[in-house]
C-alpha cells in the first residue's frame, strides 16, 4: 500500500469524521451522555468490541480493515485527538451536564460531537492494531501493554461518563440528610447520608473551610471525619467534596454544601493508565537486555 496515499486517507477519514461531527452537533445537538448510561453503554461496548474482532477476521479479504492497523490511519487520528484535546484546554469549559456556552459547542468539548467521534475512530484503530498482535509471545507483551492500556483508558473514559454522577447535597448542623440533588434541579435519594457535626472556617496558614461530618451508608456503616477543600472523604465509591457554605454568615454558617462524585468506571482508567506504564517500563528493561 501507498504509504503517502495511506496517510492522505487518514487525513482525509478525519476531516470527514469531523464535518459529519459539526452537522450533527448543529442538527441532532450535544450528546446527551444520560441516554447512554448502563446498561446501554456496556451493549456499545460489546458491539465495539464485536465489530473490531469482525473486522480483524476479514483483514486479509478487505483493503481497508488491513489499512486500519496501520501508522498511515493511526497517525492522522492521532493528529486530530491532539488537536481537538488542545482546543479544549484552551478554551474555558461549562461544567458537566450544562449547555455549550456559544452556538457551537467547544465550551462543552465532552459532548462535541468532533471530538467524541475522533477519539471513538482512534479508540478503534488502536483495538485494530492491538488485535494483531494477539498472540502468545513474551515480544509482544510490551506492545500489547501500551496499546491495550490506550484502548481501555479511551473506553472507559468515554463510555464511562454516561454514568458519572455529580451531586449536591446541602447539610445543616445537627441533621442528617440522605438527598441531594443534579445539575437539573432533580432530587435523587442517596446510598449514602451525611451528617453535619461543625462548620468552620480556618485562617491559617491559609483561608479554608472544613465539615466536621459522619457518613453513614444504608448497610449501616458510620465513618466519622472532617472534610475539607480539596481533600474529599471516599465511601463506598463515592468521593465526597467540601462545596461551599453560607457565605452570608461567614464563619458563623451552620450550613454545608457538598458535592457527591461517583464514576464507576475511573478504575477501568486508571488500569489501562497502569498498563501503558507497565508497556513503558517492559521496553526500557527490554532494551538493556
Amino acid at each position: 500500500m501507498n504509504k503517502a496515499w495511506g496517510m492522505t486517507m487518514g487525513g482525509l477519514v478525519c476531516c470527514g469524521m469531523i464535518v459529519a461531527g459539526v452537522l450533527l452537533q448543529l442538527t441532532a445537538g450535544p450528546i446527551r451522555w444520560d441516554a447512554l448510561a448502563w446498561p446501554v453503554n456496556g451493549l456499545v461496548l460489546a458491539a465495539l468490541l464485536l465489530g473490531i474482532a469482525v473486522m480483524h477476521l476479514c483483514r486479509s479479504r478487505v483493503r481497508l480493515f488491513r489499512w486500519m492497523a496501520t501508522l498511515q490511519a493511526g497517525i492522522p487520528a492521532m493528529v486530530a485527538c491532539a488537536m481537538l484535546t488542545l482546543l479544549m484546554g484552551v478554551t474555558r469549559q461549562v461544567p458537566s451536564g450544562h449547555q455549550p456556552a456559544e452556538p457551537i459547542g467547544i465550551t462543552a468539548m465532552l459532548s462535541f460531537w468532533p471530538f467524541v467521534l475522533s477519539y471513538l475512530w482512534l479508540t478503534v484503530l488502536v483495538g485494530m492494531v492491538s488485535m494483531t498482535r494477539l498472540r502468545p509471545s513474551w515480544r509482544n507483551v510490551p506492545f500489547l501493554f501500551n496499546h491495550l492500556g490506550i484502548f481501555i483508558a479511551l473506553v472507559a473514559g468515554t463510555l464511562g461518563n454516561a454514568d458519572m454522577q455529580r451531586l449536591m447535597m446541602t447539610v445543616q448542623e445537627g441533621k442528617t440528610e440522605w438527598r441531594a440533588v443534579d445539575e437539573k434541579h432533580r432530587v435523587h435519594e442517596m446510598p449514602i447520608a451525611i451528617e453535619l457535626h461543625d462548620f468552620s472556617i480556618e485562617q491559617e496558614p491559609k483561608l479554608s473551610f472544613l465539615s466536621d461530618v459522619t457518613v453513614y451508608t444504608k448497610k449501616g456503616l458510620a465513618l466519622r471525619d472532617t472534610i475539607r477543600v480539596n481533600k474529599p472523604l471516599a465511601i463506598r465509591g463515592w468521593k465526597v467534596y467540601q462545596y461551599s457554605y453560607d457565605e452570608a454568615m461567614g464563619g458563623m454558617s451552620d450550613i454545608s454544601v457538598f458535592e457527591l462524585v461517583r464514576d464507576p468506571w475511573l478504575p477501568f482508567v486508571y488500569l489501562g493508565i497502569f498498563m501503558m506504564l507497565a508497556g513503558a517500563v517492559s521496553v526500557f528493561l527490554k532494551s538493556k537486555w
